[in-house]
Order: C-alpha cells, then structure tokens, then sequence
C-alpha cells in the first residue's frame, strides 16, 4: 500500500528529522519489514492463483479488517458524493491498478526485484509534481532523478538486449508502471484528500479497488484450481497484515514521531524486501540487482534533500504523502 494524503512538499520528506525514542525506531523498522514482506508474501501467492485474484482477495480482506475498527469505534462513513468519487479514483490510481500490475509482474520475477523497483515511486512522484509546476527542479534533484532511472535501466536493459521483449522484461515494467500508478494517486491525494480521515478513506478506496478487481478475478482459473494452505495463509497475511493493520502502525507513527520521521520507511522497505526475498525464498540477486536499489536509493537521497532542522510532528490527515508502503 501506498500513503494516501498530504500536505507537504516532497522535497523537505527528510527536513526535520526529529531525536526519537526506541519505540519511535522499532515501529518504523516493523512498517518497513512488513511491507519488505509483501513482495515476498505476492510470489508466494501467485505461484497457484491468478494475479488478479491475490489482488482481488488482499483488498478486500483489507477492507473487512479496517471496517470492523470503523464499525468498532461507530464512526459513520462520509454521503458525500464528491468525496466517493475522488476515492473511486484513488482506489484505481493507488490500489486497484498497482496491486494487480505488481501481482502479475511478480510472476516472472524475484519479489526481491519487485521491492527494488516499486522504490522508485517517490521519483516518479517528483517527477510528476516538478512537471506540474509544484517542484523547483536543480541539478541535483535532476541528478537524482537520471540516478533513480539509471537504476531502472541497469535492471531492465540487460535482459531486453540478450532476449528482446520476454516475460521477466515484462514483469519489470508491470512493476515499474506500479510505482507510476503510486506516484499519481499520491499527487492526486495530496491535493484532493489532505483534510479526510485518513481511516475513513483508507476503508473506501480498499472497499471500491475490491470491487473494481473482483470482475477480472472471475475471469482466472484459481476458482477451479487446487490451492493449498501456503498460498491461502499468504493471501491471508498480505491483507491483514500488510494491507490493514500496517496502517495502523503507520498513522501511529506519524501522531508518534511525525511525517517527516516515518517518510524514512520508504528507504528500508526495499532493503527488508531484499532480505526476505534471499532468507525465505533463496533469491540470488546478480550485481546488477545491487546497483540498481543503490542509484535508486542514491536518487531518493539527492530528490529529497538533506536533513534540516527539526519540525513538530504533522497532524496524521495532512502528511501521508511523505511516506511510501509497498506492495
């Protein structure tokens, strides 16, 4: 999953790191290795069920879990109609096409590589923004960005040289046109639902993308197909884990140290989707896997700046486009 909202800058997403407790360092290792985890938990799934079904089924058991805390606390849902369509457009822009579009690219490659690329997603977001007029674009954020996108290419362009237009080249741009999709529902959310609970819109752009992937779901095999425990369990800790309850640590994080603070997530999930990938799957890497998460990485590092001097904590409704979840 991805931040929904915001009303900040990206450039000053590292501006203001404040000294934080060991709780504050613990939660946001936990949100960065369990969205690490959510590449890993998609290729185990699709290994036997369609890409749109695991899509379809991580959604929705998303959706049940956020709406039993909303039904909990008796917080009425929004009857504007203005509100649900912008939501109908954040569930296909932030949820519906990226999670089908990482689902099916999963298939033909590591999930380690899925969590390298999916990290260019804050320099597609730049990108998008600078273009908009809502950016000063430099050197170095344009070094930056060549660096993220350097990083793309040393991944993708070896293997389009060696075998032309495959399924693994395929299923790097599925996961590639992901963190674009990503990156336009965060511009998007940033200027339309800054002011929304951010609870509230999470359970209805998780509700509306089920809905959206359930017709395609119907369309695969994995109904009729034999799916074991594996693939369930999978499924099952994709949506209750990694699409529901991260969220919860996530906008506890915020109210706890800040946006400013949890926007450093979007450095280690990568790093932890790596890590998962090579302990529970055995994925060997090659050198170019490497140095593609390190100009990525290096990119992020020159489009968003250095630390600068402290800043209060952000109300959680107005700072969720400084952070980044996966998967």
């Amino acid at each position: 999953m991805q931040p929904l909202a915001g009303d900040c800058s990206l450039s000053d997403s590292l501006a203001g790191v404040p000294h934080m407790g060991l709780g504050a360092y613990g939660s946001l290792l936990l949100l960065g290795a369990i969205w690490g985890a959510s590449f890993l938990l998609i290729k185990i799934g699709v290994a036997e069920m369609g890409p749109m079904t695991l899509a379809a089924l991580r959604t929705a058991l998303g959706a049940v879990v956020l709406g039993v805390i909303l039904a909990a606390r008796r917080e009425p849902l929004s009857r504007n109609s203005r509100l649900w369509r912008r939501l109908a457009l954040m569930a296909a822009l932030g949820i519906a096409v990226p999670f089908a579009a990482i689902s099916w690219g999963t298939q033909h490659i590591a999930s380690s590589l899925s969590a390298i690329l999916n990290a260019a997603m804050p320099l597609f977001t730049f990108c998008i923004v600078a273009l908009s007029g809502g950016e000063a674009t430099g050197l170095r954020r344009l070094v930056g960005v060549l660096l993220g996108l350097g990083g793309i290419l040393i991944l993708v362009l070896p293997q389009l040289l060696q075998g032309g237009v495959q399924a693994t080249v395929l299923g790097q741009l599925a996961v590639v046109l992901a963190a674009l999709s990503y990156a336009l529902a965060v511009v998007y959310a940033n200027r339309h639902l800054t002011n929304e609970s951010p609870l509230h819109t999470s359970f209805g752009q998780l509700t509306l993308a089920a809905l959206m992937l359930a017709p395609l779901a119907l369309f695969e095999d994995s109904w009729r197909a034999a799916i074991t425990y594996r693939s369930i369990g999978a499924v099952a800790v994709l949506g209750v884990l990694g699409t529901a309850l991260a969220y919860l640590v996530y906008y506890r994080l915020i109210r706890q140290a800040g946006a400013t603070f949890t926007s450093l997530v979007t450095y280690i999930t990568p790093v932890f989707g790596v890590f998962w990938g090579r302990l529970i799957l055995n994925e060997r890497l090659s050198w170019n896997a490497f140095a593609a998460l390190g100009l990525i990485l290096g990119g992020l590092l020159l489009v968003r700046g250095r630390p600068a001097a402290p800043k209060a904590a952000a109300p959680e409704g107005a700072a969720l486009a400084k952070a980044r979840r996966s998967g």
